[in-house]
């Protein structure tokens, strides 16, 4: 099959989307389709020459056209232009598109694929509805705004044929909302884990301070990830175990309050910050290994592949019962659930699993086992099922 696939959100920014989106050509690319990535052009200092570990098979075309999210760092989003992708698109003469968002890029891929009278399947990523992204993309948090941005995103994926969602929760609000189409559950998909020696990680350990347990975060550093609640919920940790600490791996539009609340809270000794690190770099390096458990407290996932990554590595899960969370996490199984910005359920949490080394073993043997049906290899071939339907449904 001849495949292009569409998004706002690819490398050089890091987000699930531009990782799902990555892993997803990959595996198609392997699998012998002919794949093109259509996104945003970064800003000429953030280009890269090519993509590290993108299958060099895949055709990636940089709209030429895109505007910076000034308050998020390498984000852009494509102002539709039509002739340059349309263009391209008679180059790469696609069997299907798949588009992953409903703005700029994904709403140019749905038109043109429309207009040429080819199948466009649609995955729902974002609550781009929900306040906390509103105020992140500093839109007037009104209950009409909420309700257009809904009205638009139910509309868009009801001009596509079919629809991935990732997680049930996606499926419900946008059914609920006048959703039409036929929506398949499918997970994002996560890359096969190579793991580092031992001995190895134990020294990355040691070289950044770690030298007993260790939280970890990794992802994106803004308003919606609630990131407040799990410094103060930390915080008390730490009067049970002084020498714990938190890693945060990742930047964004609130690293400069981030690096406030740290110190505010008497935690600058406790928390270690990573900064950015580039995706092929942080599986090889097996980052998500600094941490014994993973912790999230934000309310606006869908499915976020940095969890299913950490799960892979087999790390404990903890994350608030909101979204698409409580379907990746299974309470007391393969980690803990908490209550939404409940600081003392989830210092709770916390601690418990710090202080119970057989607790985490066997939730981390349970998040392996959970991880594995995320594979990439299953995703592939769930797409191809899709992708097929889709053409054979468009010739009859």
């Amino acid at each position: 099959m001849r495949i292009c696939l569409f998004t706002d959100s690819f490398l050089p920014y890091i987000s699930g989307v531009s990782t799902a989106v990555f892993n997803q050509a990959n595996e198609l690319a392997a699998r012998g389709h002919e794949v093109s990535v259509f996104h945003p052009r970064a800003k000429r200092g953030d280009r890269l020459e090519s993509v590290p570990g993108l299958d060099p098979s895949i055709q990636t075309y940089g709209l030429p056209l895109s505007v910076a999210v000034s308050n998020v760092p390498m984000l852009r989003f494509s102002v539709p232009l039509f002739l340059y992708t349309y263009m391209r698109l008679k180059r790469a003469d696609p069997d299907v598109i798949h588009v992953h968002s409903e703005f700029g890029c994904g709403l140019e891929g749905m038109l043109l694929g429309r207009w040429k009278r080819v199948p466009v399947i649609g995955t729902f990523h974002t609550f781009f509805a929900e306040p906390e992204y509103l105020k992140q993309f500093r839109i007037p948090n009104f209950e009409i705004t909420r309700k257009a941005m809904w009205k638009y995103s139910v509309t868009f994926y009801n001009r596509c044929c079919h629809i991935v969602s990732p997680s049930k929760s996606v499926r419900e609000h946008l059914v609920t909302r006048g959703l039409t189409r036929p929506a398949t559950l499918m997970s994002n998909g996560i890359d096969r884990i190579n793991f580092r020696p031992r001995e190895e990680m134990d020294a990355y350990r040691r070289s950044l301070g770690i030298a007993d347990f260790a939280f970890i975060y990794v992802g994106r550093v803004s308003m919606e990830k609630s990131l407040d609640i799990v410094l103060k919920a930390f915080r008390e940790t730490l009067k049970v175990n002084p020498r714990a600490k938190l890693v945060i791996v990742g930047n964004g539009p609130s690293d400069g309050p981030l690096d406030q609340w740290i110190p505010e809270l008497g935690l600058k000794d406790s928390v270690i910050r990573t900064g950015r690190i580039e995706r092929d770099q942080l599986m090889k390096d097996n980052v998500p290994l600094l941490g014994d458990v993973f912790v999230t407290a934000s309310k606006t996932e869908n499915q976020p592949v940095s969890l299913l990554e950490a799960m892979a590595f087999g790390l404990p899960m903890i994350g608030p019962r909101a979204k698409g969370i409580p379907e990746l996490v299974e309470d007391g199984v393969d980690g803990v659930i908490f209550e939404p910005d409940d600081v003392g359920e989830l210092a709770e949490a916390m601690t418990r699993l710090m202080e119970n080394e057989t607790l985490c073993r066997e939730l981390s043997a349970a998040a392996i086992r959970n991880a594995n049906e995320h594979r990439i290899d299953k995703i592939g071939k769930q797409l191809e099922e899709i992708y097929q339907a889709a053409i054979n449904s468009k010739k009859n």
